[in-house]
């Protein structure tokens, strides 16, 4: 092999990452489906557990009159979130939703003494579950998903307001709600 011989070979080994992509790097549907279905179950479980968490809120007497009647509607929002989500996730992506939590494992649920503290944690179930949701938009290419989850994530930033009303607290701290961590 001559020295010219040498230096095409090897320039064409240096640019041959560039020119063809590499088997590893593409993504396949199959993985694009599975990353949405992950998402989507992640969103129906948030939405399970503020479903779980308003109920026993609403029912555990810890509310007046008003905060009651807020957070039998948060709930009920809830309830049809999960729903939807759990129907879509079936009917869409081929996958069962996930179980919903129990009471107790919902943290800082059994332990609610106070009105306040009750309300707040339901602002950040709330929080949570918009943060999980705009998680998964970014997950999802599926239009029937992402108009339900977006239409969910504006809901839920309604009851925010109305929470956070209730708690006396600036009800719009921002203009985009982006949930939390």
């Amino acid at each position: 092999m001559t020295r010219r011989e040498a230096l095409r070979l090897s320039a064409a080994a240096a640019f041959a990452p560039l020119t063809a992509p590499a088997a590893s790097a593409a993504v396949t549907k199959d993985e694009l489906r599975k990353h949405a279905a992950i998402a989507v179950s992640q969103s129906v479980y948030a939405e399970q557990t503020a479903m779980v968490a308003f109920e026993a809120i609403a029912n555990g007497g810890l509310l007046d009159a008003r905060a009651t009647a807020t957070m039998r509607v948060v709930l009920d929002h809830a309830t049809q979130h999960a729903d939807v989500l759990g129907q879509t996730l079936k009917s869409e992506l081929g996958h069962d939703p996930p179980l919903a939590p129990t009471r107790t494992g919902i943290r800082g649920l059994p332990g609610l003494r106070r009105q306040r503290d009750a309300l707040e944690l339901a602002v950040r179930l709330l929080e949570r579950a918009i943060g999980t949701h705009v998680q998964t938009v970014r997950q999802t290419l599926d239009a029937t998903l992402l108009k339900a989850i977006t239409g969910i994530v504006g809901s839920d930033a309604q009851s925010l307001v109305l929470l956070r009303k209730l708690l006396h607290t600036e009800p719009v701290p921002a203009a985009f709600e982006r949930g939390a961590a």
